[in-house]
Order: C-alpha cells, then sequence, then structure tokens
C-alpha cells in the first residue's frame, strides 16, 4: 500500500492545465492589481482618461497573449497524439505518439494510448501465430491422410488394373470376341494411366501442403529437395548456397514456425516465377548480419512492378509470414530485368517466449 501511494503523490504536486492557467491568471491580476495601486498613488489626474484606458486595454491584451501562449504550449503535445491517432485510424499499426512530456496530462494519456496498441498489437501477433500453427498443423494432417490413405488406395487400385489387364492378355483369344477384347485392352490401360496420374498429383499435393522431409530431416534437406523438385519441373538451372542455415537456426533456439516460413516464401516465390516470370535462372541464398538471418530467393525472369501487384494473395501472405516474427520482407523487381525477393528474421530469444505465450494462452 505504500508503494502505491508515492505516484499519488507525484501526481498532486505537478500541476494540471487548468491550474496552471488559473495560477497565471492570479498572477496576472495581483500585477494589474500592484500597477493601478501604484497609478492611483501618484498624482496623475492631468491625464486620467488616458491612463486608464490605456492601462484597461493593455492588461487585456498581455492577459489575452499570455492565456494563448499557455495553453498552446499546454495543447502542442495533444496535436502530436492526435497525428498518431489518425495514423493508426489509417492502417499504420506500427505508428506511436512520440516526443511528449511524460511529466502532463497529455503524457500520460500518450503512454497509455501507446501501452493500449501495443497491447493490441502483441494480442493480434499471439493470435496469428495461434491461427498460422493450426494452419500448419491441418496441413500436416491432410498430407498425412493423402499420403497414407489416399496414395496407398490408388497404389492399391493401380496394382488391381495391371492384374486385370495381365490376365485379359493371357485369356486364350477364343474366349472373348475380339471387339470386346480389344475394348477391355484400351480400357484397362485408360484406367492405368489415370490412376497413375492421379498418384503423382496426389503425391504432389501431399508434398506442398506439407513435404515430410521438412519434419524428418530439417530446412536445408527441404529445400534442397523443393529446388530438385522445380528445377525437374521448370527444366532450368536453380542455384543453392544455403550453407549455414540449420545450424544459424538451431543456434538461436528457433522454433519451427521460423523454418515453416522460411520455406513457405521459398515455395511461393519459385510458384510466382513458374507461372508469371519464365526465368532462365533462379538462385537461392542465405547470410547472416549481426542479428538478423537474410534468405533471398533471386531470378532473371520478366520482373513486374511492386507497387502495381502488391494486393496480391501471394505477396501479402509472405509479409504477413514475416511480420508475425518481426521479420522484414524485400521485393525488388522490375519489367525485363528479374526479381529479387529477401526475408529477414530478427535473431532474438522474445520470438521464442511469444510462440510460448502464444500456446499457453
Amino acid at each position: 500500500m505504500p508503494g502505491r501511494l508515492r505516484p499519488a503523490q507525484k501526481t498532486h504536486q505537478r500541476l494540471s492545465l487548468f491550474e496552471k492557467v488559473i495560477l497565471a491568471n492570479i498572477i496576472m491580476l495581483l500585477g494589474e492589481a500592484a500597477s493601478g495601486l501604484w497609478i492611483t498613488s501618484h498624482n496623475l489626474e492631468t491625464h486620467h482618461y488616458l491612463i486608464d484606458t490605456s492601462f484597461i486595454v493593455s492588461a487585456t491584451l498581455l492577459s489575452l497573449l499570455i492565456n494563448i501562449l499557455l495553453l498552446r504550449a499546454s495543447f502542442r503535445p495533444l496535436f502530436g497524439l492526435l497525428r498518431a491517432m489518425r495514423a493508426v485510424s489509417a492502417g499504420e499499426t506500427g505508428a506511436r505518439a512520440v516526443d511528449i512530456p511524460a511529466d502532463s496530462e497529455i503524457g500520460e494519456l500518450a503512454q497509455t494510448f501507446n501501452t493500449m496498441l501495443d497491447q493490441l498489437e502483441a494480442a493480434r501477433r499471439q493470435q496469428a501465430l495461434l491461427i498460422l500453427q493450426a494452419q500448419e498443423e491441418e496441413r500436416r494432417r491432410l498430407a498425412r491422410e493423402l499420403h497414407d490413405e489416399s496414395s496407398q488406395n490408388l497404389t492399391a487400385l493401380l496394382v488391381h488394373s495391371e492384374v486385370l489387364h495381365q490376365t485379359l492378355q493371357h485369356l486364350p483369344e477364343t474366349s472373348t470376341l475380339p471387339e470386346v477384347r480389344a475394348t477391355l485392352e484400351t480400357g484397362l490401360c485408360t484406367l492405368v494411366d489415370l490412376t497413375q496420374k492421379t498418384l503423382e498429383n496426389v503425391r504432389t499435393l501431399a508434398l506442398q501442403l506439407r513435404p515430410g522431409v521438412l519434419d524428418d530431416l530439417g530446412l536445408e534437406a527441404a529445400l534442397r529437395s523443393l529446388a530438385e523438385e522445380w528445377r525437374q519441373r521448370l527444366r532450368i538451372p536453380i542455384e543453392l548456397h544455403i550453407e549455414g542455415l540449420e545450424q544459424a537456426l538451431h543456434e538461436q533456439g528457433y522454433a519451427t514456425l521460423h523454418e515453416t516460413t522460411l520455406f513457405r516464401i521459398v515455395q511461393e516465390c519459385l510458384t510466382n516465377a513458374a507461372r508469371h516470370a519464365h526465368p532462365r535462372h533462379i538462385s537461392i541464398s542465405f547470410r547472416r548480419e549481426q542479428r538478423r538471418l537474410c534468405l533471398c530467393v533471386a531470378d532473371d525472369g520478366n520482373g513486374f512492378d511492386v507497387k502495381q501487384h502488391s494486393g496480391g494473395l501471394g505477396l501479402v501472405g509472405m509479409h504477413e509470414r514475416a511480420a508475425l516474427l518481426q521479420g522484414k520482407l524485400t521485393i525488388v523487381s522490375q519489367a525485363q530485368q528479374g526479381t529479387q525477393v529477401e526475408v529477414s528474421l530478427p535473431c532474438s530469444s522474445i520470438l521464442e517466449r511469444e510462440v510460448v505465450h502464444a500456446r499457453r494462452s
């Protein structure tokens, strides 16, 4: 209880805006009264009306000027707080009220406003982390079901189709009509081809949802597998320079969420390059800068105008993934000059505590 009384005592010792205005006016009234007393105590009857009028006008102007200066100086921090509120309402959630003295009512209001924004931002980040983790868990479950159930069923269907096809070929020619045999063989061949294509699509979909190598062998192996997959699809060279990435992540005690974020961003970059850029060469490189980890994906494709396409779902998703981990995503691209996407994540244990706190809450 004694510890709670000290801030209250400081608050009482500090003058409020109302008290400052009253005190300033009292001082001016005392000064005017003293000046009036001095005038009446001297023999100035010759210019009595002129002196009285001049004194009243001067005192009024002086009082008005002092009140204006005092109110303007007192409300100047309020204008800064208003600018911060307008910036936040316009979508700049990172804006804060700055350069406001903390020893005033407006300073306390600005501090409360900043604290409220920080708490809302932390709550939003925690909820987004939970949503992202739930999405990845659902992706992992779907990928496992596709791999364990659908793929096995399709494989069994493929085997039975091959068995039927072999059985049909070994049947005596006299047992069935030639037209019926040809129709059955054509149908079975079509069934086998369709089953093989469906099985390949299911396996590809399962890998895109959640590659098992990412959970089993880590990010470096997953990126190498992803690069090899796209190298075969696009038939272009994809260079990898990611030595030390896995070690850097483990040294910082990073959660699986960081590996998933980097993998998803690289996956989205390769998908966009294949769909729109039509590059002849792609490179994926990693570097470490003081307390930041940087992963860069660059291609020599068509490029695009970043300002016109900044609202695409793929780009927005990459920005949001990086922002959730207090990172930054930078896209540099020009028409016919390729595209470079770089994600930079901080090396901080604070992120780990946020993830743990989000899981518990």
